[in-house]
């Protein structure tokens, strides 16, 4: 979808209201720029040379006093690898875990990528259902547990839907985990995908399995909350309490490098301990908030079904139901509004067949244009 927007720009005929991709409109904070021009000023040498593999202690080490007052947890520089953003975390931790064949249990919906990483490392995605609202159904994921269940990956607050998961859940899952290991030789690991957990818009804290599952690695990057997804800098943080720790620490550090990714980018990974943690060291979320209101209250006007968002930039509609019945559902309007020049993403890419997801990572205009296209579509 986003190279159909950008050939539509090419040919030109007007403007093209593309909300396909979470890519981020807002620039990144004044101080990100500032940190840059303090370290390409730097005389000292070895700036730009490689490190170990899980990045430069020092970063790391500063990244784990974070997540350490975070989660409340003893986090060193050795349960941190920086990583090239939290797909290409994802994607080491996958192949530094799991065996072709193992299984990976996601609920749905879920980030349509999953597929692809699972497939890097020959394992299989298995989807469990949400309850109402996009809550997590814990009976669901339990249901679907197998001996070759390695996996449990938690998208939380959640692309597409903007979900946060409730703590109760979140509680109720680690107690049904611990259960299910009674009788397993290895535990069923968490793995928590949480690029959008500094982007709640009111400002409060997203539950984690962090706090409550002890086999629990959290990833995460900073391409949302500061603006900088073509820069590709995260990490993962690996629990002080996983079983297995140690090793696992150094299949990260191994699996970096023979992916070709090596290290995440020095000057991006030097530049945080600059900006994080400062008041002036992250985007507006008030602006993707105001954002996702206007178009969650246009949706409703037009009969959609919608929640919402409660973090993130994304907004996932359902279908009014003579949409999903006369049209052909959400690939037929999603090609509807292609001929009018908008760009949107089917439900059916995240597992939920009767949903689009809108980027409210665009610009005003793009929303506004997008709202009139929906209702010339939809009306």
């Amino acid at each position: 979808m986003f190279e159909q927007a950008a050939m539509l720009r090419r040919q030109g005929g007007g403007p093209v209201h593309d909300l396909s991709l979470g890519n981020p409109s807002l620039e990144p904070p004044a101080r990100w720029t500032q940190a840059l021009h303090d370290l390409l000023d730097d005389p000292a040498p070895g700036m730009h040379r490689y490190m170990t593999n899980a990045g430069f202690p020092e970063v790391r080490e500063f990244i784990a006093g974070r997540e350490g007052l975070r989660f409340g947890l003893p986090i060193h520089a050795e349960h941190i690898t920086m990583t090239v953003g939290a797909a290409g975390g994802l994607n080491v931790l996958m192949r530094s875990m799991l065996d072709p064949g193992d299984e990976v249990l996601v609920p749905v919906p879920y980030f349509t990528e999953y597929d692809h990483y699972c497939d890097n490392a020959g394992a299989r995605l298995v989807k469990a259902p949400c309850a109402d609202g996009f809550a997590l159904d814990v009976d669901a994921i339990v249901s679907r547990l197998s001996p070759r269940t390695r996996l449990v990956l938690v998208n939380s607050p959640n692309n597409p839907s903007g979900v946060v998961y409730e703590g109760a859940n979140l509680d109720r899952l680690a107690a049904a985990l611990r259960k299910a290991n009674e009788a397993r030789q290895t535990p069923v690991f968490v793995v928590e995908d949480s690029p959008y957990r500094d982007l709640m818009h009111d400002g409060s804290a997203a539950g984690s399995m962090m706090t409550r599952y002890e086999h629990t690695v959290h990833l995460t990057s900073h391409s949302k909350d500061l603006g900088l997804a073509g820069e590709r800098i995260g990490y993962i943080v690996l629990s002080p309490r996983a079983h297995g720790g140690e090793l696992l620490a150094r299949a990260f550090a191994f699996c970096n490098r023979v992916l070709g990714f090596v290290n995440a980018p020095a000057l991006m990974q030097r530049a945080l301990p600059r900006v994080l943690g400062h008041p002036d060291g992250r985007v507006d979320v008030g602006v993707y908030a105001r954002r996702c209101r206007r178009m969650t209250e246009g949706l409703r006007a037009l009969g959609f079904g919608v929640l919402p968002p409660r973090a993130g930039f994304f907004v996932f509609p359902g279908l009014p139901s003579a949409l999903r019945d006369d049209t052909g559902g959400d690939i037929a309007l999603t090609e509807r509004l292609l001929a009018e020049r908008t760009i949107v993403v089917p439900g059916t890419a995240f597992g939920v067949p009767g949903h689009l997801r809108l980027s409210m990572a665009a610009d005003d205009e793009a929303v506004e244009g997008a709202l009139q296209a929906l209702g010339r579509v939809c009306g």
